[in-house]
């Protein structure tokens, strides 16, 4: 029987040799992570095992009470990226050689187990932390850097290469992160204590992980006082073999990470102990003191929500001031019609635009005529009434913008109370230039259906000629023989000739407002016509024969530059295209796009480099004709 107790003994001691000594453990391990405000509180939960875990595998309570609204999100690939792990090397005399070697190994092994998209560091410390290699995902730098041996340098400055890796992480701008420490000696003259190196870790929600190489000077007690006072975990092995078994299950480990949000229900200044409890794995518990709560914040928890934006808290005051401003100047601009005003309604050249189906005393009417009073006496607004009335819109200008106005602020509030303040403020910016764009497409297209209808019409006007009108007559008499928008142009023709102004005068205006130099040729000969008494009908004959050839030109022209005007638009638009098809299909990968200011460059110059060579291209394809 003692033989048997003796065998027993010895195969336990074998075991006990053929594992590492204080190996990792295999349950969870938890720490507090940053971006939250009290009483929201969240957690980085890490495994040692890879397992796809849901809200009802993990249970979290305090102090032995439950929790509220808990979230429960597996790292993706953005969110792995914040939480970066630097790998401190002790690289001492002591370490020279097969150690030192197996240490950078051991490296290796853990960056080829950890998620490529978590960044990774290195500091190879003796009696200073010189940093190896910054913060990094470049898989081709990180072999570089780990497949070289690092100097050996006098020294184990142990507390201040705990300092230092804490501070890349900060400077990384990283919300948390993890130090893997390893050393095979004590502490040699540090500046930074035990006490110091992990209060700073703690400030920095960095957890510090420390692994010990049993050598002759080797000391665990301040690898496991440090791996304690952190949150982490420590390690010891005996062997550079084992060295490599332990760096690769911590790889595992720290890839393997679910974050853990949730609502505190405790109290203001109370010692508050975090249980986390997973299904089939373990527990594991963190501890923090709940802050004071200052009356200017106290009240029901935000939630983030949209009504917390700050275009939510703007665009009422917009909204209110905009609704004053336009009922003050629309009751100010208010006056009565002068003699003036009643013959522009019927004369081309006076005021354009109105809207002549709405009450002149409708509120409607009245913003409109607000909103051209202001403006009126520019350059620009009166081009705009000028597009407004040529598209046939039916509104004056003022109520069309007024109009676009009003939707597009009232669409931004909802949009922002819906919870898309961004998109909002698009829509409140790009409203006006849209309706600008629309407006001016369906001029230019009424003005290429007048120029196209332009030859029959005159040819209508020779034939009348022919018949004994004159030039004058003829123009008028054949208007309702046209089509729109020619009976229309040409119906403002002869009411200025009824009112008097020359014949050539109206067709001048005419010609200008429909950017038509075929119509100023037939001004011309309208002038000719009255200063000398010549045949109309020869020339009027020559000037379609001419306005025929230019328009088979242009055709000819539309033709062969179709080619370069559809490409201008296919690459204008392929990049938008390829941003949201890549946005739909990874939307992970365009994260940083997003939520960068280097992303959010990176659209803006984007954006104008599209612009610019869509109107290079446009500029390329148009000719005048």
């Amino acid at each position: 029987m003692r033989r048997l107790l003796a065998a027993c003994v010895a195969a336990a001691c074998a075991a006990a040799l053929l594992t590492p000594a204080g190996a990792f453990a295999s349950g969870p391990s938890l720490s507090a992570t940053g971006g939250s405000r009290f009483p929201e509180r969240s957690f980085l939960l890490t495994l040692s095992q890879r397992l796809r875990l849901d809200r009802n595998d993990i249970a979290v309570t305090e102090n032995g009470g439950p929790v509220h609204a808990l979230r429960v999100d597996g790292l993706r690939a953005a969110r792995r990226a914040r939480f970066g792990v630097l790998l401190a090397i002790d690289a001492s005399p002591s370490m020279r050689g097969a150690p030192l070697r197996g240490a950078m190994s051991a490296a290796r092994a853990f960056a080829a187990e950890r998620q490529q998209d978590q960044p990774l560091a290195l500091i190879a410390f003796g009696g200073e932390a010189p940093l190896a290699m910054p913060f990094t995902t470049d898989p081709y730098e990180i072999r570089s850097v780990l497949g070289r041996t690092p100097r050996v340098t006098s020294g184990t400055h142990l507390y201040d290469a705990a300092v230092a890796g804490v501070n890349q992480v900060r400077r990384a701008h990283m919300p948390g992160g993890f130090v893997v420490l390893l050393s095979d000696g004590a502490d040699r003259a540090s500046d930074a204590t035990a006490t110091h190196a992990a209060a700073v870790a703690r400030a920095a929600r960095v957890r510090i992980y420390t692994v010990g190489l049993h050598s002759g000077a080797f000391d665990a007690g301040p690898l496991e006082r440090l791996a304690s006072a952190t949150g982490g975990k420590y390690a010891a092995a005996s062997s550079t073999a084992e060295l490599r078994a332990i760096y690769t299950a911590l790889g595992s480990e720290l890839s393997n990470a679910y974050a853990l949000k949730y609502r505190s229900l405790e109290g203001p200044r109370r010692p508050v102990e975090v249980r986390v409890d997973v299904r089939g794995v373990g527990s594991t518990t963190a501890s923090y003191t709940s802050p004071t709560l200052h009356a200017a914040r106290a009240g029901p928890a935000s939630d983030n929500s949209a009504w917390d934006s700050p275009l939510v808290r703007v665009l009422p005051a917009l909204l209110l001031g905009a609704l004053v401003g336009v009922g003050l100047a629309a009751a100010l601009s208010s006056r009565r019609p002068t003699v003036r005003d009643r013959i522009a309604e019927f004369v081309a050249a006076g005021r354009e635009g109105k809207d002549e189906e709405a009450p002149r005393g409708s509120l409607g009417e009245r913003i409109a005529a607000s909103v051209e009073g202001t403006v009126s006496q520019t350059v620009w607004w009166r081009s705009f009434e000028e597009d407004v009335d040529i598209a046939d819109v039916g509104w004056s200008a003022g109520r069309l913008v007024a109009t676009t106005a009003g939707a597009a602020l009232a669409l931004a509030f909802l949009l922002a109370v819906a919870g898309a303040p961004l998109i909002g403020l698009v829509v409140l910016v790009l409203s006006l230039p849209a309706m600008w764009l629309v407006v001016h497409t369906r001029t230019d297209r009424t003005r290429r259906e007048f120029a196209g209808q332009l030859a029959d019409y005159l040819s209508l006007v020779g034939g009348a000629t022919r018949a004994g009108r004159s030039l004058s007559a003829a123009v008028t008499s054949v208007i309702d023989d046209a089509s729109e928008p020619t009976r229309r142009e040409f119906g403002r023709v002869a009411a200025d000739v009824r009112l008097g102004a020359p014949l050539e005068d109206a067709l001048d205006r005419l010609a200008k407002r429909m950017q038509s130099r075929d119509v100023e040729q037939v001004g011309m000969l309208a002038a000719v016509h009255r200063q000398t008494g010549s045949d109309s009908t020869e020339m009027l004959d020559r000037v379609v024969a001419t306005i025929r050839d230019r328009q088979e030109l242009r055709g000819t022209v539309r033709t062969l530059t179709a080619q370069g005007r559809l490409s201008r638009w296919i690459l204008s638009l392929l990049p938008l295209v390829v941003l949201l098809l890549m946005t739909a299909i990874n939307p992970v990968f365009m994260e940083p796009l997003y939520h960068t200011t280097t992303g959010h460059v990176l659209i803006a110059a984007g954006v104008a480099m599209v612009v610019a060579g869509s109107l290079i291209i446009k500029r390329i394809v148009s000719f005048e004709v």
